[in-house]
């Protein structure tokens, strides 16, 4: 599950489409689509990646911005949504039904809340006892 933030000037997921290069035909971009799951709304977003390995790709996604053939969407809303990255080759295709998408690589489950995604709990031992070995 990846983690992001609404209205935030950059969030940054890591996930693992470079394994379907083996399976697909050459591709030079990705398409990220990511559906609400509550009201079915449709968000598509050309990948602007960091780091794209075997181990990993780092895709970092602004979501204060709509402006998705540069790498950012507008998300303000909070929920679970679901998002599938397709292969592709184009820069600025937004339609995963396009000649130019060559297939899905990787179809998983979003969150989209303003908190964090784990906090680290503050843990208080108090002074007032007295502990006996």
């Amino acid at each position: 599950m990846i983690h992001l933030q609404p209205n935030a000037s950059t969030n940054t997921i890591y996930v693992s489409p470079f394994q379907s290069r083996k399976f697909l035909a050459t591709f030079t971009h990705y398409l990220v689509e990511l559906v609400n799951n509550a009201t079915r709304e449709d968000f598509y977003f050309i990948a602007d990646v960091a780091v794209d390995n075997e181990r990993y790709t780092k895709i970092i996604v602004p979501t204060d911005t709509d402006d998705p053939t540069a790498g950012s969407i507008l998300l303000t809303e909070s929920g679970l949504y679901t998002y599938k990255i397709w292969g592709q080759n184009s820069a600025s295709n937004l339609d995963p039904l396009d000649a130019v998408v060559v297939g899905a690589c990787e179809v998983g489950s979003c969150k989209v809340a303003d908190e964090s995604a784990w906090t680290i709990p503050s843990i208080s031992i108090p002074d007032n006892v007295i502990y006996y070995q």
